[in-house]
């Protein structure tokens, strides 16, 4: 029942599309009918203009044509007039009978000619072999043993010959000319040989002329039989393109994707379009057919219908079916259009190759294994079949009286009997008389065989067509395997419980990344603690606290989601190289690139209630969609797991289950814009499983009127605004009644009153249901989210209640204060200012506060949190002393939502720039120009062996492969970046510094803010009175460092220099922190920490080393030692002026020994940790990276 209602939804779908696209659907099916009349036109034009030739005239009087002299040799079109040549060879020239003849012609012609004698023909022969292009004709007497004149033998060359616009015919031109001329000549010489008629022989009157037999008219030859197959075929094109369009759109706009998250199967949507092409095909083939008829052409009229029905029919839907197969390979809608055009092009080529006998012809038709080969690949395309069809057809109508085939004929007609015996043998065995039937013998593969191959075709295209739909990478990357359909779990999806479903998460617990930097919040570490034990009450393990097992089984029944350890990755490419190939450009026109591996999701545990709304916040990119894919089915997890209402996301079967209980309202619309949005809504409704059409048209009117969209039920979607849409995305989601409810960000696009009446919809659909729900905005999160959880970079950064998350991520409370607002006078405004002030006075006096945002009448002041103890008693005084402060107004709340996310992106994306593999990135390999390289190597062997120190430099580029490739180019997560100063400066910061001072000693605090793709930038610099003594430490802080102490006590040299100041040079001054980042910077497997330093350089410090110099501007840094999660890292490094001698030279600090230090050099120099770039400037042993500012 229900693939049957979801068939019946999806036809009327594609029927109501059709209908609403009536001028697509009309071209579809009129197209024929202006392609027949083209054809008729045609092959009526062509039949007049053969009408004005003599042969196809009534010619009961031929004109005669007299008989040009011999012409001139020039007048060849092939030799011309600046080329030396003779008219005649002749022979024999010892012959005095030829002599004469010879001589009398070149005497008597009309025009000046030349002859050459040769004694023999085949010295002629032997001449005209090696002299092409020199004789135009030869004359060749035969004379006999008794000097008499046998006959002669003309010699001219056959060929026709054509240069641009001119023809010259070759008996025309020279061959009747010579004949005539020899012939009058040797009339002449028997006369003058004759006493009796001598006198006569130079008067002889000569003419001789040429004209052609008279005939009747003859009838013209018509064309359509071989155009009409070509011409129907590009008219069916429109509906093949057009077909293409319609299916990859719905992939491209993500609209079957929706219906199948709705519940829709695979068979529903493949049957409904091959439904609806046949529909189409059955309409088309009645029409095409009458067509025919209504023109009048001779092959529909003399053919029977059924025939004709039954090629056109068969074969759209021979093209249906390949139609569908090709759009299973395309993802652009565009793409079909291109493509399209060249199977047309295709198309025609081949039928043109089929009208000219290839390959259905006794000559081809499978005699060899390449005709066998040739015959099966044309046979595969349904438009030469068509071809082949009409070319049978009108065969079968091309002779006078001829009544064509009728249906008991389409296989009879068609008959291969090259042999005169057998066909006569044929015709007396099966009664075959030709006045009253047509039968070719020179036939291969009747019309009965064509409708078979077609109907084959349509079967096998229509089977490849899902078949490749579902093992072809779909718009989401994901494929079934290549044999799935094998798979019992393919045909009998089954429903796994919920204990053998997680046994896997189990296996696959630590798999995939790991946590790096920072610390996980205790609200998140005690969410995954609780679903560890519930995931190990859920599979029988022994939790490592009973009591998280007794917390799972308590919430078995509470829990609409749960989450287990849900990893997603995407990308990556194996190898060096990887397996992307890209061609460009003319020198490097192909490279491969390798791309590491991307985790949207890095491990998330947490649960959601039934009866509540979880709000999943986050910058782009933060993985909270990639989320909502992999719980509604979208995409596969990587790794872990999750039970929606017991049934496990990973299961076949289950996820079948989630699906029928289950809405969504995607982040983007999927709506067709032909529709109205009742019809979306009864199409969905059908696809869910909503009971009848009566129910799901009630439940519509339902959903428009709560979202407010009944008055506009009857428009198309084409004519919504975007907060329409989205309303009507958001019924969508609610139809059915369904149990989990995804929402991703769906008040995008809303004018305040649509989206006050959207919020009203989803607080009151919460009961009895789960909702997950997705927003930019925290005004949205605060007023509908029971519990909150922000993710940033794959990762749960914090999870509870708004309040909650205001208390621990807040930076406190805001108070704002109103004065007495003016009278108007004089007086009142000196007043006001006179309260303002006192009242300024009155918040620096008992909290040491200024106000952060002022105006007139109010001022705002925000706590900080370590000074919430004191702010009860404040505010009780504070209400005393009102009256004489002039206050009339006090309010106090917690930090907005607002802030906290913010707090929380900034601190991820802090910590992902320090935690970031610096310098480290895929390589690209541009295949051409290594190729290149290493033939100048090859070519200047062996003295390239001079240079083989630099082979893999001089072919590969400048990057090392060993097990991923290190670039010179940092991320640029991981190097400084810039803020721009109010007197048109730029400064250099570290990621999350606070606070700096200029040289000219202005300070400035630090704005942070994430953009779009989630990294930190830095928004502004606010000029502040001076350098707070202490920096607050606060989420996502970065302290500002004094300068760092030396072993017992002692400072490092030169620290009472200026502190984060620039020396004129562009060195840092003495005394400067150049880095002290939260997250340290460890050492690496190769014994080295990487540290950012000014100049946009990165700097190798082996470990233990006290002192490092900058080769690049000789600066030298004191670098600072301990430990972080058990690891040796830099914690500090402050510029000194000059290098201590050895005997000033400290103890290297954090207990290392100063040969580790400077890993065998005198103590106190630098050692090995004088650093060079890689790229070759400057000298020494380590390295420098180029560091890239945002």
């Amino acid at each position: 029942m229900g693939f049957l209602s979801q068939f019946a939804a999806l036809y009327i779908k594609n029927a109501l599309v059709a209908w609403r696209a009536r001028r697509a659907t009309l071209l579809r099916l009129l197209a024929p009918f202006f392609f027949l009349l083209l054809a008729l036109l045609i092959d009526k034009a062509l039949q007049a203009n053969d009408s004005n030739s003599e042969d196809f005239q009534d010619i009961r009087r031929p004109d005669v044509e007299p008989i040009d002299p011999i012409p001139r040799c020039i007048e060849d079109i092939y030799i011309g007039p600046d080329k030396s040549c003779v008219e005649l060879a002749w022979s024999p020239n010892t012959s005095t009978i030829a002599t004469t003849i010879i001589q009398n012609v070149i005497k008597n012609n009309a025009k000046p000619i030349k002859a050459m004698g040769f004694a023999t023909r085949d010295d002629a022969q032997a001449f005209l072999l090696g002299n092409p292009d020199y004789i135009i004709a030869g004359v060749h007497f035969v004379i006999d043993t008794a000097s008499a004149l046998q006959g002669f033998i003309i010699q001219t060359n056959t060929t026709a010959k054509a240069f641009k616009s001119k023809y010259q015919d070759p008996n025309t031109f020279v061959q009747l000319p010579l004949q005539s001329a020899v012939h009058r000549e040797i009339a002449r010489y028997g006369l003058a040989q004759n006493p009796a008629t001598a006198a006569t022989a130079d008067s002889l009157s000569w003419f001789i002329g040429l004209k052609s037999f008279p005939h009747p008219t003859i009838a013209t030859v018509s064309v359509l039989g071989q155009v009409l197959g070509p011409f129907v075929f590009a008219a069916c094109m429109f509906s093949f393109v057009t077909q293409i369009s319609s299916v990859v759109m719905e992939k491209e706009g993500g609209l079957r994707q929706a219906m199948r998250t709705m519940g829709m199967t695979d068979a529903a949507f493949w049957c409904s379009w091959g439904m609806w092409e046949v529909t189409l095909a059955f309409v088309s083939g009645h029409l095409i057919t009458c067509f025919g008829l209504i023109l009048h052409l001779k092959l529909f009229l003399k053919n029977n219908y059924g025939l004709l029905f039954f090629l056109f029919f068969l074969f759209q839907l021979a093209m249906s079916s390949l139609a569908l197969l090709v759009s299973a390979f395309l993802r652009r809608t565009q793409t079909a259009v291109y493509l399209g055009f060249v199977i047309f092009i295709v198309g025609w080529v081949m039928q043109t190759v089929v009208i000219f006998g290839v390959p259905y012809t006794p000559d081809y038709y499978t005699k060899t294994s390449l005709s066998k080969a040739l015959t099966v690949i044309f046979s595969m395309l349904p438009w030469d079949l068509l071809v082949k069809g009409f070319k049978d057809l009108d065969s079968a109508v091309v002779q006078d009286g001829s009544d064509g085939l009728r249906w008991s004929e389409r296989s009879r007609y068609c008959q291969n009997i090259p042999n005169a015996d057998d066909q006569s043998a044929w015709a007396n065995a099966n009664n075959y008389d030709p006045r009253e039937e047509y039968v070719s013998f020179e036939c291969v593969m009747p019309l009965d065989t064509i409708y078979k191959v077609l109907v084959a075709l349509w079967a096998g295209y229509f089977v490849l067509a899902v078949y490749f739909d579902a093992v072809v990478p779909n718009e989401f990357g994901i494929r079934r395997p290549v044999l799935y359909f094998l798979y019992p779990s393919y045909w009998l999806p089954s429903v796994t419980s919920p204990a053998s479903a997680l046994k896997h998460v189990l296996k696959e617990d630590g798999q995939g990344p790991r946590q790096e930097g920072g610390e996980v919040d205790e609200d998140v570490a005690a969410e995954e603690s609780r679903m560890r034990g519930l995931l190990n009450h859920r599979t029988g393990h022994t939790a490592k606290g009973g009591e998280l097992a007794g917390q799972g089984a308590g919430t078995e029944q509470r829990n609409a989601v749960e989450v287990y350890g849900l990893k997603k990755r995407f990308g990556g490419s194996g190898g060096c190289c990887g397996n992307s190939v890209v061609c460009c450009g003319a020198f490097d026109c192909c490279s491969c690139k390798a791309a590491d591996a991307f985790w949207p999701i890095k491990g998330s545990w947490f649960s959601i209630a039934e009866n509540s709304l979880f709000c999943l916040l986050g910058p782009n990119g933060a993985g909270k969609t990639t989320t909502i894919n992999c719980l509604t089915g979208v995409l596969p997890p990587s790794y872990g797991d999750a039970l929606v209402y017991g049934q496990s996301i990973r299961s076949s079967g289950g996820l079948n289950q989630i699906r029928s209980q289950m809405g969504v309202c995607p982040q983007f619309d999927v709506l067709w814009p032909e529709l109205t949005g009742r019809e979306h809504l009864l199409l969905y409704g059908r696809i869910k499983g909503v009971r009848g059409w009566k129910g799901a048209a009630q439940e519509a009117e339902e959903l428009l009127d709560k979202v407010k969209l009944g008055y506009a039920a009857t428009q198309r979607t084409g004519a919504y605004s975007g907060g329409m849409k989205r309303r009507l995305s958001v019924a969508i989601s609610l139809l059915g009644d369904p149990k989990i409810v995804y929402l991703d960000e769906p008040t995008t696009g809303m004018d305040p009153i649509s989206r006050r009446y959207v919020w009203d919809i989803i607080e009151k659909a919460k009961e009895g249901r789960a909702i997950i729900l997705t927003t930019h905005s925290m005004e949205e999160a605060d007023i509908l989210g029971d519990r909150i959880a922000i993710m940033a970079l794959g990762r749960l950064r914090c999870i509870g209640s708004s309040i909650r998350l205001k208390q621990r991520f807040g930076t406190g409370y805001q108070v704002a204060c109103s004065v007495q607002p003016p009278r108007g006078s004089q007086a009142d405004l000196v007043a006001l200012a006179q309260r303002a002030a006192g009242l300024k006075a009155y918040f620096k006096e008992r909290l040491g506060l200024e106000p952060v945002d002022e105006s007139k009448v109010y001022m705002s002041f925000l706590v900080p949190r370590d000074q919430e103890a004191a702010l009860i008693s404040f505010l009780r005084q504070l209400e005393k002393d009102a009256a004489g402060l002039g206050v009339t107004d006090t309010q106090m709340s917690l930090t907005s939502l607002e802030e906290v996310f913010l707090t929380i992106a900034r601190k991820a994306a802090l910590e992902a720039a320090q935690a970031g593999h610096v310098g480290r990135r895929k390589r690209e390999i541009h295949f051409c120009g290594a190729l290149g390289r290493g033939l100048i190597l090859v070519t200047f062997f062996p003295f390239s062996l001079l240079t083989c120190l630099c082979w893999d430099r001089f072919c590969w580029g400048k990057f090392r492969c060993a097990g991923g490739c290190i670039s010179l180019e940092a991320p640029k997560d991981a190097g400084a970046t810039t803020v721009d100063l109010p007197d048109g400066t730029t400064h250099v910061l570290q990621p999350g510094q606070e606070f700096f001072q200029t040289e000219g000693g202005q300070a400035y605090k630090v704005i942070w803010s994430v953009d779009e793709s989630g990294n930190l930038v830095a928004q502004e610099a606010k000029p502040i009175e001076q350098m707070p003594a202490t920096t607050p430490r606060g989420p996502g802080a970065l302290p500002v460092a004094a300068p760092v102490a030396l072993a017992g006590g002692a400072q490092p040299p030169y620290a009472n220099g200026a502190a984060n100041g620039h020396a004129g040079n562009g060195h840092y001054a003495a005394g400067t922190v150049v880095h002290n980042p939260v997250a340290a910077y460890p050492v690496g497997p190769d014994g080295k920490a990487r540290v950012p330093l000014p100049g946009n350089v990165l700097m190798e410090v082996p470990l233990g080393s006290p002192y490092v110099m900058n080769p690049l501007d000789g600066a030298t840094y004191y670098v600072q030692w301990g430990k972080q999660g058990g690891v040796d890292a830099v914690l500090s490094c402050t510029a000194v002026p000059t290098m201590p001698t050895a005997a000033a030279a400290p103890a290297a600090p954090g207990g290392y020994s100063q040969s580790a230090a400077s890993n065998g050099s005198r103590p106190g120099t630098p050692g090995s940790a004088s650093a060079v770039p890689i790229n070759g400037e400057g000298a020494g042993s380590g390295r420098f990276y180029p560091a890239v500012p945002k």
